[in-house]
């Protein structure tokens, strides 16, 4: 008799479990495919732990051995991170390039920045343009050329080839923005490259009027970061990867 009982309240605990799980809303679909949390610190191992001491004990010996250098080495760390953190709003250029532009104290460019004419931005532009056009030659554009023959990886490293493929991204962009820049170039070179000159004496040699120089000046500078992330994007790594299997 006590195992019909026993049967008969298990059957009904099992039907209010189907009632339950009937009457219970449904669980919508989690729309997080990753979790958003912190993943948990793992502890070291032992080996990690006694790598970590060595690495320290061995910089630790350094120091010991080169106080100079390695204070020289701390100061120029120290610097690298405010100059990071200075400049880490800004998407184009680099921290390096906005802070030389930011400390240039001559050239009209500077002293227009300073009154507001233009923005850092623009100046970093000013700084980049003027840095390609000087090693390429201002009044001369860049010969088409192919990658595998303006980039010689191979022998010096990958240090030396990325740094080289910088330079060509910009010689391109250089290239492109020459071609598409809105006035006579002559006259927005004249205010950018060398020994640059104001917006007032461009208007005066180029018989323009103040407005439309200063305007040509700012269009140029804007049409470069423009062009330039348009050419990386063009050569990105599959192209710097098969230019540097075709010249190893």
């Amino acid at each position: 008799m006590r195992w019909i009982i026993n049967r008969h309240h298990r059957q009904a605990l099992a039907e209010r479990k189907e009632a339950q799980a009937a009457a219970a809303p449904a669980k919508l679909p989690n729309a997080t495919s990753w979790s958003t949390k912190p993943s948990r610190r793992t502890k070291p191992s032992n080996l990690e732990r006694g790598l970590t001491e060595r690495a320290d004990a061995n910089r630790e010996q350094w120091r010991k051995r080169h106080p100079d250098v390695a204070k020289e080495q701390r100061i120029l760390r120290k610097s690298q991170v405010q100059v990071g953190e200075r400049w880490r709003n800004k998407l184009e250029g680099t921290p390096q390039t906005h802070e030389h532009a930011s400390r240039t104290c001559q050239g009209a460019l500077a002293r227009l920045c300073k009154s507001g004419g233009i923005d850092a931005e623009q100046l970093v532009a000013a700084v980049e343009i003027a840095a390609v056009a000087e090693r390429i030659g201002a009044d001369v554009a860049v010969r088409s050329m192919s990658i595998e023959t303006r980039i010689d990886g191979g022998r010096q490293g990958s240090d030396h080839f990325y740094e080289a493929l910088s330079r060509v991204r910009h010689e391109v962009a250089y290239t492109r923005w020459r071609a598409q820049v809105r006035g006579p170039i002559g006259a927005i070179l004249d205010m950018i490259v060398g020994e640059t000159v104001g917006f007032t004496v461009v208007a005066k040699r180029y018989g323009m009027h103040n407005r439309r120089a200063k305007q040509l000046l700012i269009d140029a500078l804007d049409l470069w970061p423009r062009i330039l992330h348009q050419v990386v994007k063009e050569v990105d790594a599959a192209t710097v990867a098969a230019a540097h299997a075709g010249i190893l």
